[in-house]
């Protein structure tokens, strides 16, 4: 069995929201592992001087938690949880 946590981020990017959500993962992947998915919630853009000068989202990363180590099973039993 697998179990995955969300957690929500915020990014902005002056290039797109795809840089955006780009960086915001890649930043998310600095501390958190088995990153799964991504689902971009809003999209917001700053306007300076009649010109977007900065594209924002508001996503949540997926990420699959860890198994417990002290919940597996040693030798050539099958290692509980896992699929």
């Amino acid at each position: 069995m697998s179990i995955v946590k969300m957690v929500e981020l915020s990014a902005q990017s002056p290039d797109s929201w795809e840089e955006a959500t780009r960086q915001a993962v890649e930043r998310a992947a600095r501390t958190l592992r088995n990153i799964r998915s991504v689902w971009v919630k809003e999209f917001e853009a700053v306007v300076e001087n009649e010109q977007v000068t900065q594209f924002r989202v508001i996503l949540k990363i997926a990420f699959q938690l860890e198994e417990d180590v002290s919940a597996r099973s040693t030798g050539s039993e099958e290692i509980l949880g896992l699929e």
